[in-house]
């Protein structure tokens, strides 16, 4: 504002000197006055005061970037206070690590399995071979004295000898071989000859009747 009220001053100075100095009273022999000058308009007036202003606006500005760009000089600093501020990009308080509780894990015991137990091999066992049975051999036939008895009784009329189809007559009767001539006594006619006759009984005793 000093600047302004300086530049107003220097033009109104500038006003005050065209005007002329009075004529001094009651003397002819003086100089002839001088032919007052145009005043200054009042629209030209105010562009010099305005103009006068940016000037004096550009040169604070670029005297207060002059004066920040030197590094000498420094602007004074705030009295530290006891507190200071916490800085905005401080990392937060770091919160407390979880605590990871790790399962509980129950290891089996190994029970070690008892040795299995070898058996001792078992003596061996000599097989006696089993006793060879007595062969039994057949009984011998038990002749009976009744059929022979029978046999000496016998009346023989005829005869044929032909294998197996062998007949003959006995006691009024035909028989064939094989057949049963006395029941009581079990006796068959066993064979049939030409000249003579073969009997078994049941024990296997075989007799035989001559011609």
């Amino acid at each position: 504002m000093s600047l302004i009220n300086e530049a107003l001053k220097k033009v109104q100075r500038q006003r005050t000197a065209v005007e002329p100095a009075p004529p001094l009273p009651g003397g002819n022999g003086g100089p002839a006055p001088r032919k007052r000058g145009r005043a200054l308009p009042t629209q030209t007036l105010l562009l010099i005061v305005a103009g006068a202003a940016v000037l004096i606006v550009v040169s604070v500005v670029l005297t207060i970037f002059l004066v920040r760009s030197e590094p000498g000089t420094t602007e004074p600093t705030a009295p530290v206070t006891a507190k200071a501020d916490a800085p905005a990009d401080a990392p937060a308080a770091t919160a407390p690590a979880p605590v990871i509780t790790l399962p509980k894990i129950e290891v089996p015991v190994i029970t070690p399995e008892p040795e299995p137990v070898v058996a001792a091999p078992e003596p061996a066992v000599e097989t006696k071979p089993a006793p060879e049975a007595k062969t039994v051999g057949p009984t011998p036939p038990v002749y009976d004295e009744r059929v022979y008895a029978f046999i000496d009784r016998l009346q023989v009329m005829g005869i044929r000898s032909s294998g197996s189809d062998s007949k003959v007559l006995m006691n009024d009767r035909v028989y064939r071989v094989n057949d049963i001539v006395e029941r009581s006594l079990g006796l068959k006619l066993m064979e049939v000859t030409s000249d003579s006759l073969i009997f078994i009984d049941p024990s296997g005793a075989t007799y035989t009747k001559n011609f």
